[in-house]
């Protein structure tokens, strides 16, 4: 044991009574201090304060980031505290001071306090104890000792919003096995009071302790045999949460495994901390929150660094660090939701994503603690993404790595580190430490991993490859540098290839199933890799080695009956030849000239032969096997074993890293596994992991339990299109996945622009497919117009939608003569279209298309008597009840006719919840106030059965508007503010990637400020009718429909005038008169410039010719015989459609409104067998408006 001498320069000596005894933290403190860069972890002695010395420990130190740590404090029944004395040079005391914020320091008199020697025998049986820090401390005179003792304004039990966390008891309690061991621990737990019932599990997966706690099977018990701990107490953070009603995060969230073979990079930690805590200029004034970028190529550590900083900063700077993969904005979504799920109890199973991301957002801003959010390996270019996710201010951090490195990248200044490989010193020392000391101990293995290192450029990926395959494969770094310049095979980035090459020649000879395995996993996504889909790769692998086997042997016995075709035409041929020699005989003499024979049967052997050989008997090329189908046959049917095998190996050889079960690769192996395979092998690969993901991908829009799986696959399914398109292996699947894979964004994720890019790169493949006139071709063309269509209404592009869902329609139109799937799908588009011009509110053509779907599905049903008919004409029906409810007047008796009739048909859950809101929105109307709060019950309890009683979907915010509206109605105020506020928050997350800016989101912020007004929180009510105010004026910059907004922000200046009376602000009065004033004066102009453009055009000369077309193909189907009819109908439709487009450019005039119904009469007519007469009262009407706008019409159109 070591002794440290007396002839050393002057120390000092600080008692450790917590977290300090721990080794690991250390660091932190040795950087903040003025001494050795070189000194990592203090060295000391155990040691205890005696009770004479008037203190206590107890879990009484209020800490900042939000949790209760130990401290000391003075106490009559004092007792004895245990510990460790380290010795400090006395240089560095000023630092230390400085980082112990809330602490002063007191000197220990020197009798006060017991040293223990390093080799006392109070350890247990099994303890191991850490030797390599533990010293022989010897006291001179003049030397003085000291604590840190908490100041009295820190001083505090725990409480709910300072529990006492896990995570930091772990640390003090491994500190304590590793000096004295259990019996040390023990008596620590035993000497400290105050411990609580407040008391957080906030270890990472808090439920797998396995995964990340050390020693926790020891401290567990420790804690669970003192009564005292309140062990009994401890909750998972969802447990605590909910019962202490909390909605403060805390803790350490899904922070990766700390890397034991972390190495050096210390000057570089010291500038991460160095920059996150000095905020900028820019920032300070803007209130903005610090960001760092860490930027660096793959491969270089950037996210094994911040990993680092997290677990050295965390508890003693942060209160709550959380860890996000950010190579997708669902990555990072789906994150957020896990992260609400573990930390607050929240039921986020069937939430909307933007909720649960707005609600992160929002606990962020309001947190009190310090917090550090982590964004991992960011691919967004512009990083625009973050403005999604990160919030606009609060008491935090942003840590970003990223390897887009660019000059945008370097103007951030000291927004951005970039991250550079290894030095030599740091590359040699992870190679010694990771590949084992006897692969390099001696001064030539010294020598070569000096040479090696250098050799992989000190890239730190490279490095470890080299190192994990040393200690795997028991190589020495002599050997494998040997090996390593011998490779001849160049993977993608050069300090990657051969060290990648070496641990792929050792997999394949190890287990030929993993190399395989790994050669097709390159074309998925790079994370979210677990071995169910890795079982999914093997079984769509065998059923294409299978496939190809049968076709193999189909094509083999088809060559064998060929073969023996050609040996019977050969025998035949020869039979033949030798008859016709036999005519040659010469019967001169009665003797056989023998010539004549034997030449026949030279001739017909000759043809044989040559049949053979014509015959092809000998094996091409082709026939042969491929190269990989030898390896497939390892793939044996107990796929489950075969996938634990290759998931181990692939984790041994530091392919694959896991985390709580999912599996990731570094991106820098996938492409340079992919760069390994020729055109023919990757096209085949490619090929089974798109059939793979065509099986995994179970995603239906009705069945919520399907969503959970597919968020699972989604990257997987992206990637493969990715790839394809990229390879131009174009194929109507690719076409289909890219179209499934934005409809679960837009319906599933809310992610409306990357569902638009998915259905948009769905229509190129479709445009680039040889045959994409086929009718399965313009089907899925079709589909993917009407999905896009729904996804421009969601944007508010009404336009588009319009462009996008007619051509949808035609598409259908054509295809629908015999098809009765495709006129299904006809009315779905009808009714996309009625809904549409909801939105728009045209709701005479609402009317029109609504009506027009519910005719053809009611067809449907007589057909097919089928229940998911019924609950599309449920759908339509309540659409064309909201028609009814939104007329001027209100038609409310023909609503709630529709809607009882809607009721009363089979429907989903979520359709009679809709109904019954729907009702009750009714019923207000009516001021049948009993009916619409029943009704509103019943529509809630469905929605709770379908998404979950805590969640706060759009729907049940409907709800929720609904009800507000009710109790207002009913002067129930602190009830309808209630209601109120629970819609705003779902809506502002849902509208989120539009800003909140929308009129849904208006609206609500207009009822909670009349709520307010009314009860006399005039400053409340300011508020939300300004937020109001702020979202029209945007969105008056750029609707489609001026008018609507024009009325709406109107009404929000008369309530904030009444605002400014009630408070007398005459000023303010006057102002919002004078801006009232001005609006009502531009939308008269507005309205007058419309006015004169449209009288100048008043008659369009399109939609007359669209009128008269119709008008004949009417009239001519009308009159046409039975065999015509379906063909005569066919025009007629395609015709309407026209007609509805010519609608929508015309300015309001009695042509228009002729048009209008003439289009609603003929619609009607179609959907009954026979009502010509219907069809030449429409015709007759409008040959009528037609003459009297002098447009001549001649009826001679004949029967056939």
């Amino acid at each position: 044991m070591a002794k440290l001498s007396r002839f050393e320069p002057s120390y000092d000596y600080i008692f450790g009574f917590g977290s300090i005894i721990n080794t690991d933290t250390h660091a932190p403190w040795l950087s903040s201090s003025d001494g050795d860069d070189d000194c990592t972890i203090l060295k000391g002695q155990r040691a205890t304060i005696l009770a004479k010395f008037g203190y206590s420990r107890g879990w009484t130190f209020r800490s900042n980031t939000g949790f209760t740590a130990l401290g000391i404090q003075r106490d009559e029944n004092a007792t004895n505290i245990n510990g460790v004395l380290f010795r400090i040079k006395h240089e560095m005391m000023n630092g230390f001071d400085r980082r112990e914020v809330g602490y002063d320091r007191v000197e220990i008199n020197r009798d006060c306090l017991e040293l223990i020697p390093p080799n006392s025998s109070d350890k247990s049986e099994g303890d191991v104890v850490a030797d390599s820090h533990q010293v022989l401390l010897d006291i001179q005179p003049g030397e003085k000792i000291w604590v840190y003792v908490p100041q009295d304004s820190f001083c505090a039990e725990a409480n709910e919003d300072h529990p006492i966390l896990q995570s930091y008891v772990d640390t003090v309690l491994q500190g304590c096995l590793a000096w004295g061991g259990t019996q040390m621990a023990a008596d620590l737990v035993a000497s400290t009071s105050n411990w609580s019932p407040y008391f957080l599990n906030d270890t990472p997966s808090s439920r797998r302790p396995w995964l990340f706690r050390k020693e926790y099977e020891t401290i567990d018990r420790i804690l669970r045999q003192n009564p005292a701990t309140h062990y009994a107490d401890r909750r998972h953070p969802e447990e605590f949460a909910t019962a202490y009603l909390i909605k403060m995060m805390r803790g350490s969230w899904s922070v990766p495994r700390r890397n034991s073979m972390f190495t050096g990079r210390d000057s570089e930690l010291k500038q991460i901390h160095a920059a996150l805590t000095s905020q900028s200029v820019h920032q300070a004034i803007s209130g903005g929150i610090t960001k760092l970028e860490i930027a660096g190529m793959g491969g270089v550590g950037k996210s094994q660094i911040v990993i680092e900083y997290c677990y050295r900063y965390f508890p003693s700077y942060y209160g709550l660090v959380i860890w996000l993969g950010a190579q997708s904005a669902e990555s990072i979504a789906a994150g957020y939701r896990q992260l609400m799920a573990d930390t607050t109890g929240m039921d986020v199973n069937e939430k909307d994503t933007d909720e649960v991301v707005a609600e992160v957002k929002a606990r962020l801003f309001r947190s009190k603690i310090p917090w550090l959010l982590v964004f991992d390996n960011l691919e967004d270019k512009d990083h625009s993404l973050l403005e999604k996710f990160v919030p606009n201010g609060g008491k935090g951090h942003v840590l970003v790595t990223t390897r887009l490195l660019n000059a945008d990248n370097v103007n951030f200044g000291d927004q951005t580190m970039i991250l550079g490989c290894f030095n030599p010193t740091e590359s040699v020392e992870l190679l010694c430490r990771a590949a084992g000391k006897q692969n390099i101990s001696s001064e030539d293995q010294l020598s070569a991993a000096n040479e090696l290192a250098e050799c992989v450029g000190h890239l730190p990926l490279a490095v470890g490859i080299a190192a994990a395959y040393m200690k795997r494969c028991d190589v020495d770094c002599v050997e494998y540098l040997v090996r390593y310049k011998n490779s001849g095979i160049q993977l993608g980035h050069e300090a990657v290839s051969s060290s990648l090459s070496l641990s792929l020649e050792a997999i394949k000879a190890e287990s030929p199933v993993a190399w395989e395995a790994l050669r097709l996993l390159c074309w998925l996504g790079p994370e979210q890799i677990t071995k169910k889909l890795l079982r999914a790769v093997f079984l769509a692998k065998i059923a294409e080695d299978s496939s190809r086997a049968n076709a193999a042997q189909k094509a083999a016995k088809a060559d064998t009956l060929y073969h023996l075709g050609v040996v019977a035409a050969g025998i035949a041929s020869c039979s033949a030849l030798i008859v016709v020699g036999t005519q040659t005989l010469s019967r001169s003499s009665g003797q056989w000239r023998r010539g004549g024979i034997g030449a026949a049967v030279i001739l017909s052997c000759t043809v044989f032969i040559r049949l053979l050989a014509q015959s092809k008997m000998v094996p091409n090329d082709e026939s042969l096997p491929s190269p990989d189908s030898s390896l497939s046959l390892g793939i044996s049917g107990d796929v489950f074993e075969q996938t634990d095998l290759t998931w181990n190996v692939l984790k041994s050889f530091s392919i694959l890293v896991v985390k709580q079960g999912v599996g990731s690769m570094h991106r820098l192996l996938a492409q340079a596994l992919r760069r390994t395979q020729n055109e023919q092998e990757a096209r085949h690969n490619l090929a089974i992991c798109l059939h793979t993901m065509s099986k995994a991908w179970t995603f239906q829009p009705e069945q919520i339990e399907t969503w959970q799986d597919s968020t699972a696959i989604l990257e997987h399914v992206k990637a493969v299109v990715n790839h394809s398109v990229d390879m131009q292996q174009w194929t109507l699947d690719t076409a289909t996945m890219s179209k499934e894979a934005g409809v679960f964004s837009a319906m599933a994720l809310n992610r409306f622009k990357e569902a638009q890019a998915a259905l948009e790169e769905s229509l190129l493949i479709l445009n680039s497919l040889e045959s994409s006139n086929s009718s399965i071709h313009l089907e899925v063309r079709a589909e993917t117009l009407y999905e896009l269509g729904r996804v421009f209404r969601y944007e508010g592009n009404f336009s588009r939608s319009e462009e996008s869902l007619r051509d949808s329609l035609r598409i259908f139109y054509r295809l629908a003569r015999n098809d009765t799937n495709i006129r299904h799908k006809v009315a779905a588009t009808l009714h996309e279209l009625g809904v549409l011009e909801v939105k728009k509110h045209n709701l005479d053509l609402a009317a029109t298309f609504l009506q027009q779907a519910l005719d053809l599905r009611r067809t449907l049903e007589l057909e097919s008597q089928s229940m998911d008919i019924e609950a599309d004409c449920a759908s339509t029906l309540h659409q064309l009840a909201a028609v009814h409810v939104a007329q001027r007047p209100p038609a409310l008796e023909n609503a709630e006719v529709l809607l009882k009739e809607a009721l009363g048909l089979n429907m989903q859950l979520y359709q009679r919840a809709g109904t019954l809101k729907l009702k009750a929105r009714v019923a207000i109307r009516r001021g049948d106030f009993n009916l619409a709060e029943r009704s509103l019950a019943q529509a809630l309890e469905l929605y709770f059965e379908l998404y979950g009683e805590n969640a706060s979907h759009i729907n049940i915010a409907a709800v929720k508007f609904q009800q507000g509206t009710l109790a207002f109605q009913r002067e129930q105020y602190e009830q309808a503010w209630d209601r109120f506020s629970e819609c705003l928050r779902a809506r502002r997350q849902v509208y989120a990637y539009s800003q909140g800016n929308h009129l849904e989101v208006s609206s609500v912020l207009h009822k909670l400020g009349c709520v307010a007004f009314v009860q006399k929180r005039i400053a409340k009510a300011c508020e939300m009718l300004m937020a109001e105010k702020d979202i029209l004026v945007q969105l008056s910059e750029s609707s489609e429909r001026p008018e609507r907004l024009v009325q709406a922000r109107l009404t929000n200046l008369t309530w904030l005038r009444k605002c400014a009376k009630e408070v007398g602000d005459d000023d303010k009065v006057r102002s919002i008169i004078a801006e009232r004033a001005k609006i009502e004066l531009d939308e008269k102009l507005r309205l007058s410039t419309e006015t004169i453009v449209s009288s100048s055009f008043l008659i369009n000369p399109c939609l007359q010719r669209e009128l008269l077309e119709c008008r004949m193909a009417a009239r001519q189907y009308a009159l046409s015989i039975p065999q015509k009819k379906e063909e005569m109908r066919q025009r007629v439709n395609e015709t309407l459609t026209s007609i509805w487009s010519e609608i929508e450019k015309s300015p309001d005039c009695s042509m228009k409104a002729a048009a209008i119904q003439f289009h609603r009469m003929i619609t009607d007519s179609l959907s009954q067998l026979s009502n010509r007469g219907q069809i030449f009262e429409a015709c007759d009407s409008l040959r009528d408006t037609l003459r009297e706008h002098g447009i001549q019409v001649v009826d001679a159109v004949e029967g056939k």
